[in-house]
Formats: C-alpha cells, structure tokens, sequence
C-alpha cells in the first residue's frame, strides 16, 4: 500500500488525535504535538460568512488561522493527562482556549476521563481544529458550525470498547457535563451561554473500512445577548441534538454523510473523494433547514506535500434559496443571499 494512499485511509478513519502522528518525545512519558491551519479566503459577498470566521469580499489572511499545542504525561498503564490550547480562528493570539485538560483512567477495556473535555457531537470532533486530519479545508460547516462553535464541555465521560468480532469493534461513550459558561460572537453581539447541564451518549460502530456514529446530547442553558454594552436579560432553553455520521471506504474512494437534526436545524451533507497519489479531489453537498436555510456545493482539492504538511483549494457556492442563508452572520444590506467562497489552506502537524 502507498504511503499516500494509508495517510488518506487514516485521516479518514482513526479516532486519535492526529497531531500524535508527529508527537515530540520529551521523556519516555511526555510527549508534545502540535497543530496548525492557515489561510488565504474571499467571498463574494460583502456580508460575513460564518461565525468565528466572518469572510467577505475583502481577500483575508488570517480568517481560518489555527496554531494548537497538546501535551500529555502517562504516569503509569493506567493514569494519564491530557491538556490542548488552541488558538481557533475567532481568539486573539493572546488569548488561546484551553479545548481539553482532563485526568484519564483507562483498564482493560473501559476509559475515563475526568475535566475539560471535546464535545463528541461529530465524525471529527476529536481532532476538530487539526485540519491537516480531514480532506477538505474545513469540515462542513453546515454541520459544523451549527452550534456555534462550542466544541468543549466540562465533567465527565467513560468509554466501552467491544470487540464483536475480529473486524467490527463497538464503542460507547456517555458523557456528563457540570455547569459551564461560554461566549459566541455574532458579528457586533455577543452571546453569553451559561450550560447548565450537558448530558449524552456517544455510539460507534466500526472496521478496517467504515465508520458508524451516533450520538445523543442534552443541554440546558441560559443565554444573554450584549450589544456595545446594552444587555438582554438571560433566557432559560433546552435542546436536543442528534447526530449521525457515515464513513465508508472503497480502495481509494471515501464516501462521508453526516446528519444534524433538533429543533432548530435539519442539516445534512455527502461528500465524496478521491486519492490519486499525493492529490485528493472532493465534491460536496450540504443543505440546511429550518432556522438555517441554503444549500451548497463545493470542489476541492488537496495536496499532501509531506506526511505533516498539506495545501487545499477550494470554490464553493452556496444558494440562499431565494431569500435565506444560515451561512452569513446577517442579512445582507444589498438583499444578495448566495455566496461564493474561494480558499487556499495550508495544514500541518508538528
């Protein structure tokens, strides 16, 4: 098998954290890796495009730039520590996040984990900022974007892996979260979640060349919104979120879908690729429903330059349908909903 060909296999397929592929060894039990996502990006539409990111028709440089630092320590087979920082697209350099810092615990067949820890609401949550670890430049945003960016959630989760035969492995992750606060910027508003609850289930099924998730969360939250210092009171809600997702490989062709659905969203998308070498074409169609309204279409391509280094292009139009965009921030002042998005990125691991 070509060395090209097992990265593409992998990318799609694993579940560990893929800037552990080119961890630095400090002793024989820490370990440091890295992570980082650049890009140059235009829209054709003057109106910001998604949330975190804000692209217009002003060409932009720094929309997408990630850099992310992860550190762990086994103290023995059992204990270990896991702490990530993140500078995402929407922080200041001075201020990375702090994405996960847990204690974990694993024996035989059973994990836990104990502290700040990744939502686990999709395909790629686990590796969600390492771009370097999925083929296109971003993941779908109709998908990914649909809760704001919240990624990481405080309190606890364990995991069963089961072996149901020699090439099929289930794994179950429920997960409970303690009250939490977060904040989302909306173009000039800022959102104030306080999560008062995070409960749900995480289910895999998995084999040599497909991968089966579904997922159940719970929230309830409390949310302020703030305008150049004006605020509204908190307003208490629940939701539910269920997700699905599909990967499927034949030799070189990967086929994904993933699936979205509560009370505020439908959203779909499917993506195909496909690996010649060092090149991966992508197509992908998306739509959104209910509060979020549009549907796309994207082509890509990517370029492995090394094992840790990789460049993507990319076009996408997205068709307001007549009147309606989830993907820009706010209606535009022209009445223009569709958009184009160009993209040249660049990912790595370290």
């Amino acid at each position: 098998m070509k060395i090209s060909k097992f990265c593409f296999m992998a990318t799609a397929l694993s579940l560990a954290t893929f800037a552990a592929n080119a961890t630095i060894n400090l002793t024989d039990d820490i370990s440091l890796s890295g992570f980082g996502s650049t890009s140059i990006t235009q829209s054709d539409n003057a109106t910001p495009l998604y949330i975190n990111h804000e692209i217009t028709d002003d060409t932009c440089f720094d929309c997408d730039t990630t850099l992310g630092l992860q550190g762990n320590i086994r103290f023995n087979n059992s204990f270990n520590v896991s702490i990530q920082v993140v500078k995402r697209p929407q922080d200041e350099w001075s201020s990375p996040e702090l994405e996960w810092a847990y204690i974990g615990y694993s024996v035989s067949n059973f994990n836990l984990k104990v502290g700040r820890l990744r939502l686990p609401l999709y395909l790629s949550s686990e590796y969600y900022y390492v771009g370097q670890a999925y083929t296109s430049a971003r993941p779908p945003q109709e998908i990914y974007n649909s809760v704001l960016g919240i990624t990481s959630y405080n309190g606890i989760s364990g995991s069963w892996d089961i072996e149901l035969n020699d090439e099929n492995y289930l794994t179950l992750t429920p997960y409970i979260g303690i009250e939490s606060d977060d904040e989302v910027y909306i173009g000039p508003m800022r959102y104030d979640f306080n999560i008062e609850k995070t409960v749900g289930l995480y289910s895999e099924l998995s084999g040599f060349d497909y991968r089966i998730m579904f997922n159940y969360s719970h929230f309830k939250y409390a949310v302020e919104s703030n305008y150049q210092g004006l605020s509204q009171p908190y307003t208490a809600d629940s939701i539910n979120i269920y997700t699905l997702g599909i990967e499927h490989s034949w030799d070189q062709l990967m086929l994904t879908t993933e699936v979205l659905i509560d009370s505020l969203h439908f959203n779909w998308y499917s993506s195909l690729a496909y690996n010649i070498d060092k090149f991966t074409p992508y197509i992908t169609y998306a739509e959104s429903h209910h509060y979020q309204k549009n549907n796309s279409l994207l082509l890509g391509v990517r370029y492995d330059l090394t094992t840790t280094v990789s460049l993507n292009a990319e076009w996408k139009y997205t068709d307001g349908n007549g009147g309606d965009n989830g993907e820009l921030i706010a209606d535009p002042a022209d009445g223009d909903f569709d958009a184009q998005l160009y993209t040249v990125m660049l990912n790595f691991i370290f």
